[in-house]
């Protein structure tokens, strides 16, 4: 049951999108998904989708349910980042960084959010190969790229 500011309320308890956000940047994902699993599917909007999302990953690991999740919350609000920020941390963690990278990009582009920046930045900047003209793969860029490394000339 939800009041007139569309606030989820059973019995005592009042959970609002904020608080559920709160609970996430404190990593408390538990707590966050038992709040969020007590709010009825049809009164879940896209925000507490995404969050949703991002705590069954967390906590119980399925990913792939939850990166699909959190696909169905950027389509209902696609220029919202946080979903976004979201669905990249959920791909993270399943291990697929270029899908992620390619995820944070995105939301970027629908504005600044702290979170895509702070993760981009962690995961770096490739370098250019060594030799252009050759491909990335190519074993005389990655041992010439190893070698400039160790000698720190790059």
């Amino acid at each position: 049951m939800t009041n007139n500011r569309g606030q989820e309320v059973s019995g005592d308890l009042v959970m609002t999108e904020s608080e559920i956000s709160e609970m996430i940047a404190a990593r408390s994902f538990a707590n966050a998904l038992k709040a969020i699993e007590q709010i009825p599917l049809s009164a879940r909007t896209p925000i507490i989708q995404s969050a949703y999302a991002l705590c069954m990953a967390e906590v119980k690991g399925n990913f792939k349910g939850s990166a699909s999740i959190c696909h169905e919350a950027i389509k209902k609000e696609p220029k919202n980042p946080e979903h976004y920020y979201r669905q990249g941390r959920i791909l993270l963690m399943a291990g697929r960084k270029k899908d992620a990278i390619w995820v944070f990009r995105m939301g970027l582009r629908y504005g600044r959010h702290r979170g895509i920046i702070e993760n981009l930045g962690a995961m770096g900047i490739r370098r250019p190969p060594p030799l252009t003209f050759l491909d990335r793969s190519n074993p005389f860029n990655k041992y010439i790229g190893i070698l400039l490394t160790r000698l720190n000339l790059r």
